[in-house]
């Protein structure tokens, strides 16, 4: 049984040259004449190349072909650069036969030539190869619109992205492989095309601009493949990359022009049951951190999200982008792991909950999540709870992130934090900022008062452990002048820095300090 997906060949001169009852004679070229015709065209001129577009089947009476042996050679020559598909030569008009010059001119390019005899009028030949195009052409949407019903079935029976990318595969003969707009496959019908994925989305990003979408064509490792964006409203959702070994036809092209549509539809509808799933998880993350939820609850919709309902959970705090992409982000990476988590976006940040085992690697998601989004992103996670202390993890989880943003760090865990875990013990912003004033505010006031470098000089001699030249180094001061400023801290402050429980309170005081002005920013 034939299969009706496989794609036609397009008219040929070897197909004209079987047409019973036009009597054409081939003269050389034997080797190209399965050259697809694209059009067929009579003329006369002496070069007809300048109005021809290649592929075109010339038919000629040679009125214009010139006398001489090197103006009939030329006359080859010029049709053969311009891809001409080939020449019919119709005799008894200006030739009697066809000059010799020009069938040895074919013969060295390999450029079909055919005689025609004298009965045989040009519109014969016209109808033939037009009744012949005709019929590829409405045969090649016939089993275009079978095509496009086969895709249209995978989408309405629910298969989804790799259900369409298997049809789409199938319908070329060839394979399908869909990115994310980080070059992550969303869909890939075969091993050829998931290996094939790191080389596709380079090709890409080279071969266009940064922030603008294009259809690219490549090929690689002998495979023919074409990429096109995937969405639809100027809003690219991914890339559809389908390759095959030969050269995609007209009837390839077709298909995947529908199948980039089809695609589009189901991304924008898993978008939109991916946004609902995220409202849900976000309104029960919330009520699990407020401790609204009776443990019964709590119970259920961990196992309805696929939590292991008796499992240690996590917090994780994230920031570094726009919360909607970021959560988009995290949402697919956590996909791509399995198991249960919950994403909620809150004031710039996002909130990711996760089982505790196994345990999650925060280097790993920072980086994953960076390179998904092309943006550093900072991941700070609070301890490992139950489900009625998940509060408590997600406040640790932000005391983490704002330690990470005050060091310059990409991930912690609060279990790393150290001091700093002493310091955000006092949850309550205001007896923070009572304790850093109480030692902090007259070291301040004479700062602006007198344009002193108190705090600045006390933070370097602290930070190079009460070692004077070091921190006069530092400070490009002499040490004499660092200890001129000592004392008038210690009078100040009333500590003394020989003291390591003054110099212990001092730097924890800066530290809250820090925080504090961290806090405020974030």
């Amino acid at each position: 049984m034939d299969d009706p997906y496989n794609p036609l060949m397009a008219v040929t001169a070897e197909d004209i040259l079987g047409v019973s009852g036009l009597n054409l004679r081939l003269l050389a070229g034997r080797a190209n004449i399965g050259r697809s015709i694209r059009w067929v065209h009579a003329s006369e001129l002496q070069d007809p190349t300048p109005w021809l577009r290649g592929g075109e089947l010339i038919l000629t009476t040679g009125m214009s072909l010139g006398s001489t042996p090197a103006e009939q050679r030329a006359y080859l020559k010029r049709l053969a650069s311009a891809d001409v598909a080939g020449l019919g030569f119709g005799l008894g008009f200006s030739h009697g036969r066809t000059p010799r010059p020009l069938i040895s001119a074919a013969e060295i390019a390999g450029f079909p030539l055919f005689e025609v005899p004298y009965p045989v009028p040009f519109i014969a030949i016209t109808e033939a190869i037009f009744t012949r195009i005709v019929a590829e052409q409405y045969d090649t949407l016939r089993r275009a619109v079978d095509a496009e019903h086969v895709l249209t079935r995978a989408v309405m029976e629910g298969a989804g992205l790799d259900g369409l990318a298997r049809s789409l595969a199938d319908v070329t003969g060839g394979w399908a492989l869909l990115l994310d707009l980080h070059g992550l496959p969303l869909a890939a019908t075969s091993r050829a095309a998931s290996t094939r994925a790191r080389r596709v989305w380079e090709a890409l990003q080279e071969s266009r601009p940064r922030g603008t979408s294009v259809s690219v064509s490549l090929v690689d490792r002998g495979h023919h493949i074409s990429v096109q964006p995937v969405g639809a409203q100027g809003r690219v959702e991914a890339f559809l990359a389908v390759g095959k070994p030969e050269q995609p036809t007209q009837l390839d092209r077709i298909v995947a022009g529908h199948a980039l549509s089809l695609f589009a539809i189901e991304l924008a509808t898993s978008r939109a049951l991916a946004d609902a799933q995220r409202r849900l998880q976000g309104d029960f993350l919330d009520q699990l951190a407020r401790g609204e939820l009776s443990a019964a609850d709590a119970a259920r919709g961990l196992a309805r999200f696929g939590f292991d309902r008796s499992a240690p959970l996590i917090v994780v705090a994230l920031e570094g982008a726009e919360p909607a992409a970021l959560g988009d982000a995290a949402t697919d990476d956590r996909s791509r792991s399995g198991g249960g988590f919950l994403i909620s976006a809150h004031d710039g940040r996002v909130h990711l909950l996760v089982p505790a085992e196994p345990a999650i690697a925060l280097e790993t998601l920072a980086t994953s999540l960076s390179d998904r989004i092309g943006a550093p992103v900072r991941a700070g996670a609070g301890s490992i709870v139950a489900a009625h202390d998940v509060g408590r993890s997600l406040r640790e989880a932000e005391y983490a992130l704002r330690v990470c943003r005050l060091e310059g760090w990409a991930y912690a865990g609060f279990e790393q934090l150290g001091t700093y875990r002493l310091l955000l013990s006092m949850t309550d912003p205001d007896a923070l900022r009572a304790f850093s004033d109480s030692l902090l505010a007259p070291l301040a006031a004479y700062d602006r008062e007198h344009r002193g470098e108190l705090i600045p000089s006390l933070e370097a001699f602290l930070e190079h452990n009460a070692r004077w030249e070091k921190a006069a180094a530092q400070l490009y001061v002499h040490r004499h002048t660092l200890r001129y400023r000592m004392r008038k801290l210690e009078e100040l402050s009333g500590r003394d820095l020989s003291n390591s429980f003054d110099r212990m309170e001092l730097w924890l005081a800066l530290r809250a300090r820090d925080l504090l002005a961290v806090g405020a920013d974030g």
